[in-house]
């Protein structure tokens, strides 16, 4: 049997990373020529608030008969399927990862994350949200014919399940960029990459050649206190800091003391 991509998409109480968990989980199921769809609703014990419920639009009472998340059937076809020889792909894999890995799922998959590799790969684009990308490089009409195929009756943003066609659509793009070799966009994936542009907070905007040379103290802060989980940023924030001894030295050394004081 050839190897099995999962284009995952899940939502969630909200984004953060430790807390949140998971609401919905949905997926293309690519072998070969065959392509499943998986998409279950998963119950919670969180309450979600307004601004949570707006994004994807689904409800507490909704889930009041949904199924615990590993009890679900895409959470167990994933766990099935969870093989080194296999595939995970997703647009930006830390929301997706970390929610399962709540629900006890620790992948052993390849991972591929179209977001960071279209930013090394399409360096044209306007942007690299999810939908933006779909219609910068005209992949509506290719989704609609595979979502037909497989019985999406409609694609809606901000469905777990459309985005996942989404995913798919985008690394079809992506693959032909490193002429078919997936491999090639798991090792895109897995090394760091220089960050260009502040994407939170006060600097929102911008870039981090700004920040430091105008704001290095802050940039130092960043440093300490933001990229445990976010290799991205640890790997940008240092590859600036270390342009000037001193700042790079204060930030390890608050970067030390405050892993000292999480232990």
């Amino acid at each position: 049997m050839s190897e099995i991509y999962y284009f995952v998409d899940v939502e969630s109480t909200g984004p953060d990373l430790k807390n949140d968990r998971l609401i919905q989980l949905a997926f293309l199921k690519v072998q070969g020529d065959r392509i499943e769809t998986y998409d279950d609703l998963c119950y919670t014990e969180i309450e979600m608030n307004d601004a949570v419920v707006a994004v994807h639009g689904i409800t507490n009472a909704m889930l009041e008969e949904a199924y615990w998340p590993d009890e679900t059937d895409a959470f167990r076809e994933l766990e099935r399927g969870n093989v080194p020889e296999n595939y995970f792909v997703s647009h930006g894999n830390g929301l997706d990862i970390a929610m399962l890995e709540h629900e006890g799922l620790i992948l052993r998959m390849k991972r591929i994350d179209t977001d960071k590799c279209a930013r090394q790969l399409l360096p044209d684009a306007p942007s690299y949200k999810l939908q933006d990308l779909v219609r910068f490089y005209d992949l509506e009409k290719r989704a609609e014919t595979v979502a037909k195929k497989i019985g999406i009756e409609s694609l809606d943003a901000h469905d777990a399940l459309t985005d996942s066609l989404w995913h798919y659509m985008i690394f079809q793009l992506l693959l032909e960029r490193v002429d078919g070799d997936a491999d090639a966009l798991v090792e895109m994936t897995e090394k760091p990459m220089l960050l260009e542009k502040v994407t939170f907070g006060k600097h929102k905007g911008k870039s981090f050649q700004e920040l430091f040379e105008k704001h290095p103290d802050d940039l130092v802060w960043i440093y300490a206190n933001m990229t445990s989980d976010w290799p991205d940023l640890e790997y940008t924030a240092a590859h600036w800091l270390q342009q000037k001894e001193y700042f790079w030295k204060k930030a390890q050394k608050e970067k030390e003391l405050n892993e000292k004081t999480l232990f």
